[in-house]
């Protein structure tokens, strides 16, 4: 196994959890925070330097987004090396890691995935000058590239199924009636239906008034009309919405899962 170069300046941890629940057990940052600090000491007999954490921030955004990925790509400079323990704590998905590779490679940083590669680094800096272990530094570099390919695709697989799930939820929740969060639909108000401890549930209650308007749209779509056409005919066949706006009718035709695409 091809080792990252001896001369190392700065080892930073990062950790991340998406929900604020976990913020406030604080149980996944911690044990996050632990499995590196071991892995940083049996692998370099030294602590951590310093951690960079995002608490309650989505593994959706960037690592520019997110106050602590940002902070950290800041200050990381060359012969640094960065441990997290899994893909999903650092990047996005399988495309987004294999873009931030070449960067990283650039800026002479060593990155590790503990608990998923456990010693092998997933990046490897790139020396500035030839050195005899320059080809097998390249060789570990496309060997970890593939592996770290087989692992990121399998780990995007499992977030795209994930999410398949919730929008199944979703939409079986929207198909009874119920509005599945944000702004409430236009053509409906929200009556909420309450249960066991304390917890609520938001009904979508069609308002016939505006429904009529909905017909219109709907009505207008089926003949071919486009959005501006559309608000015009009920900006004239609609009292009290001859200022209705063209892009919200965008908005009706387009929203999913609330929408019923149809008026009821």
């Amino acid at each position: 196994m091809i080792q990252p170069r001896k001369q190392i300046n700065n080892i930073y941890g990062y950790v991340r959890v998406s929900s604020e629940q976990q913020v406030k057990e604080g149980s996944s940052l911690d044990d996050q925070k632990n499995s590196i600090e071991q892995f940083v000491q049996a692998k370099f007999n030294r602590p951590v330097d310093k951690f960079f954490i995002d608490a309650g921030v989505s593994g959706m955004k960037d690592l520019v987004d997110r106050p602590g990925s940002r902070d950290l790509t800041d200050i990381m400079d060359r012969h640094d090396v960065i441990v997290t323990t899994k893909l999903d704590r650092f990047a996005r998905g399988f495309y987004d890691m294999l873009n931030m590779v070449p960067t990283l490679e650039d800026t002479g940083i060593t990155l590790y995935f503990c608990e998923m590669f456990g010693d092998t680094p997933v990046v490897l800096p790139k020396d500035e000058e030839s050195t005899g272990l320059e080809a097998k530094l390249d060789m570990a570099r496309i060997n970890n590239r593939n592996l770290l390919a087989t692992i990121a695709q399998f780990a995007e697989f499992e977030r795209d199924l994930i999410m398949s799930r919730f929008n199944n939820g979703k939409i079986a929740w929207a198909e009874k009636g119920y509005s599945i969060g944000g702004h409430t639909p236009f053509g409906y108000k929200k009556e909420y239906e309450y249960f066991g401890n304390n917890k609520r549930r938001a009904k979508l209650v069609p308002i016939p008034e505006e429904q009529e308007v909905l017909k219109t749209i709907y009505a207008c779509k089926e003949r071919g009309l486009g959005a501006r056409r559309i608000a015009k005919q009920v900006q004239n066949l609609h009292k009290g919405y001859e200022d209705f706006p063209y892009h919200k009718v965008h908005k009706i035709l387009n929203r999913k899962f609330q929408g019923l695409n149809q008026a009821s």
